[in-house]
């Protein structure tokens, strides 16, 4: 046999030693440490392989799997496979693989990104319900779209100009998601920005050598040495879905945290001394992170229930209803405070970070303030889509919406009834409203606007979107499209809720200094009215 054949066969035959080693666990959850950052594991025999992606930050990189039974450390590289099994508890195998990733996939075939735009923009022209709104031709987007599509060079931009194709309509509820199939090759800076009347400023700041607690409060200025202003508006805002103004910004400066991890952020700063300061920071706040991280900047505490409950001075119960959803648990949660919100002498319902989810929710919240045996229900529009009409819009002015794809229909406001065994909450009551009020949450407040003698709304306009969003599923790698095909109308005068959130009664707006005091004067001004109510 040829020599150099036979050392060809041997190397094949050869594995390396990490591949052919086996560990063991009694319990499923499991520890990894990847360079030091700590991850969890859940160990899963039934998927074969069970594969574990590792982004290569480094030239080689170590991942370690820490089992109550025995601990297996490896070397990763991009590019690298490395296999071994899981023994658990002594009887099942758990086929495992470390991949190390790097380049961002290229996988999104030239029929499927034509294919799947051609879904998005027929699902959207037929099914938008703001199309009457539009200031463009949805035909004519959708053909500047084919060439800058087929021309992404992998699949991470393919869907950033799917992003951008959706944000053209300028809603809230029409998007694309990637569902986070690109997770591993973004991360965030350990710092964090927010803007204040259209003003970015540093709001955070991790406490590690590299930062400075000098840092807090300043305003961002420029960004990869553009302005802030002009780098949102030509490089963040063309990809953002919002229906407004307010909720475009907030959604912008949370988008310059996040960036691809080969990608530094690189910014200006000018610090409430006055100084100005370049920075370079790494985008590694994910990678980099501990459960003992601390922070410069006010704490912001995630609520543990949905419905939290306090009391303030002069009987004043104070109720943060942070979403709608899960729907039992959020009309269950509710439910168990409203003996005690029947004792108070005035209620504050902060509806500020409330996202929306069902309108199920926001329904059995409004029947604890409605004084009558039911209430009614937004009315809706949403699209015709008539083929016959179509035809006959050819040459008949009456089917000329047909023909022109922009035929709507008119649903009249439903009666909601209130069962007579809910005990109804009486007394004074202040709502307190935000740009991140938003969707369900604001189908609560459509529904009791016009209502004689409603509460009184407190704080900053609402986000500006809600309706019944359209799923288009099945994109490449798991992500999907969602349309807006409802579009809502206020229950009394049918007058349609479009391109503007629910503006409070009496608008309060919060500065960078009160944030960074932590100052909450929308509820102080909410406090004073009761007061003032109660006197």
């Amino acid at each position: 046999m040829n020599k150099l054949l036979l050392l060809s066969m041997l190397a094949a035959l050869i594995t390396p030693v990490h591949s052919q080693q086996l560990i063991r666990s009694e319990k499923r959850h499991v520890s990894v440490l990847i360079n030091g950052g700590k991850t969890d594991w859940t160990i899963s025999p039934d998927i074969n392989p069970d594969r574990l992606k590792v982004y290569c930050a480094k030239a080689r990189n170590e991942v370690v799997f820490q089992t109550n039974s025995d601990t297996a450390k490896f070397f990763v590289s991009n590019r690298d496979t490395i296999r071994f099994c899981i023994i658990l508890k002594s009887k099942d195998t758990a086929r495992t693989e470390i991949v190390g990733i790097r380049d961002l996939p290229d996988k999104i075939t030239v029929t499927e990104k034509l294919y799947w735009l051609s879904q998005v923009w027929s699902e959207t022209k037929y099914n938008f319900i703001n199309i009457d709104k539009l200031d463009f031709n949805p035909d004519s987007l959708y053909r500047s779209f084919i060439p800058k599509v087929l021309n992404t060079k992998n699949d991470y931009e393919y869907y950033r100009m799917l992003k951008k194709f959706m944000a053209c309509f300028h809603d809230g509820h029409t998007a694309v998601v990637d569902e986070g199939q690109f997770y591993l090759y973004t991360d965030y800076i350990p710092i964090m920005l927010e803007d204040f009347n259209k003003k970015v400023y540093i709001t955070s700041v991790r406490k590690i050598p590299e930062l400075d607690s000098t840092w807090m409060g300043a305003e961002l200025i420029r960004v990869e040495g553009v302005p802030t202003t002009r780098y949102l508006e030509e490089n963040i805002f063309p990809y953002i879905p919002a229906s407004t103004e307010q909720h475009r910004w907030m959604q912008g400066a949370f988008n310059l945290n996040s960036g691809l991890r080969d990608k530094p952020f690189r910014g200006t700063i000018r610090k409430t001394d006055g100084n100005i300061l370049d920075i370079i920071l790494q985008r590694n706040g994910e990678a980099t992170r501990t459960p003992n991280d601390q922070y410069w900047g006010p704490k912001y505490t995630y609520p543990h229930d949905i419905v939290e409950m306090k009391w303030l001075e002069n009987g004043i119960a104070y109720v943060n209803f942070s979403a709608f959803y899960p729907e039992e648990r959020a009309i269950r949660e509710f439910d168990s405070i409203a003996p005690e919100l029947r004792k108070a002498k005035a209620i504050i319902i902060d509806l500020r970070q409330n996202g929306g989810g069902s309108t199920v929710v926001s329904q059995h919240l409004q029947m604890y303030f409605t004084p009558g045996k039911y209430f009614l229900n937004f009315g809706w529009q949403t699209r015709t889509n008539d083929g016959v009409g179509k035809a006959n819009g050819n040459w008949i002015a009456e089917y000329k919406d047909y023909y022109l794809n922009r035929a709507i229909r008119f649903v009249k406001p439903d009666t909601v009834p209130v069962p007579d065994t809910l005990k109804r909450i009486i007394c004074p009551t202040v709502i307190l409203i935000g740009r991140y009020t938003f969707s369900a949450a604001e189908d609560f407040l459509v529904n009791i606007y016009e209502v004689p003698g409603r509460p009184l709304f407190i704080g900053a306009e609402t986000g500006g979107s809600t309706g019944s969003p359209l799923v288009v599923d099945g994109l490449p790698g798991g992500g999907y499209a969602r349309i807006c095909t409802r579009r809502i109308c206020f229950p009394y005068s049918s007058k349609p809720f479009v391109n503007s959130g629910i503006r409070p009664d009496i608008e309060v707006q919060t500065t960078i200094t009160d944030y960074l005091r932590q100052k909450d004067m929308v509820l102080e001004r909410a406090i004073s009215e009761l007061k003032t109510k109660q006197n």
